[in-house]
């Protein structure tokens, strides 16, 4: 009998497990973010996410939000340039983040709409040399998102668009730029990712924007491992790395 015992208690607690992954594997994550540009979603009251992000030579962001409410959400960003490798890490002063939701829409027309601030762009793009202040490179500003969630092969997709404009550590008015998004999930666990940004508010310097591709796979709901690739017209593609962990209070 207590081998039994032991056999029905390792079952059931597979068992458990089983309908757990199932549940969440069901349950679509809507991201805060695409690639490198912000949806119009946040995340929920009480919760939390922390996030890693490797970009070339080494460099590494950190990221934590906390949920104030459903539809906002404060945090900050600490990024170090050649945090890995042989060159002297170089930091950049922390950022603050956030993002306010104003509404999910309707029944009939759901589409959320955003504003927030954050950094701008992943790696070497998303830095602005500043002789004044050597601790204070990285791009911040503020953006409008949309974010319309559509229904095709009985899943849910999204397409995200919107505007941002730089303030830091530089006001520059002429690179206010759009990015436009989508995500398409691959059965349970798999997203697929692109996004184009930089794209200027006059449609010219076709050859500085940035055509992104990423693959992200969430487990239970709270782990996301990301692997994206960053395009842009005669610059070697940027590969990184996004490790995501969400959970509550």
């Amino acid at each position: 009998m207590p081998g039994f015992n032991r056999r029905f208690a390792v079952m059931f607690a597979a068992l458990i497990v089983f309908m757990t992954a199932e549940a969440f594997g069901q349950h679509y994550v809507r991201n805060t973010t695409v690639i490198d540009s912000p949806t119009a979603y946040t995340i929920g009251r009480g919760t939390y996410q922390l996030s890693f992000l490797g970009y070339d030579n080494g460099g590494v962001e950190l990221k934590a939000l906390i949920g104030l409410h459903d539809s906002f959400f404060l945090g900050a960003s600490f990024d170090i340039q050649n945090a890995i490798g042989k060159d002297a890490p170089e930091p950049n002063v922390p950022g603050v983040i956030a993002k306010i939701k104003f509404t999910d829409g309707w029944e009939r027309f759901p589409i959320s709409f955003a504003v927030g601030y954050d950094s701008f762009y992943i790696g070497e793009q998303g830095k602005r040399d500043n002789d004044e202040n050597k601790l204070n490179r990285m791009i911040y500003g503020p953006y409008f998102v949309i974010t319309k969630p559509i229904y095709l092969l009985d899943d849910e997709q999204h397409i995200h668009g919107g505007m941002r404009m730089p303030t830091q550590p530089d006001y520059v008015p002429r690179d206010t730029a759009y990015f436009l998004g989508f995500d398409i999930p691959l059965g349970e666990f798999f997203v697929l990712k692109y996004e184009t940004e930089r794209v200027y508010y006059n449609f010219r310097r076709s050859d500085e924007w940035l055509h992104n591709v990423g693959m992200r796979y969430s487990y239970l709901g709270r782990i996301g491992v990301e692997f994206d690739v960053l395009f842009q017209s005669g610059e070697r593609a940027n590969r990184i790395i996004r490790i995501e962990y969400n959970d509550q209070f």
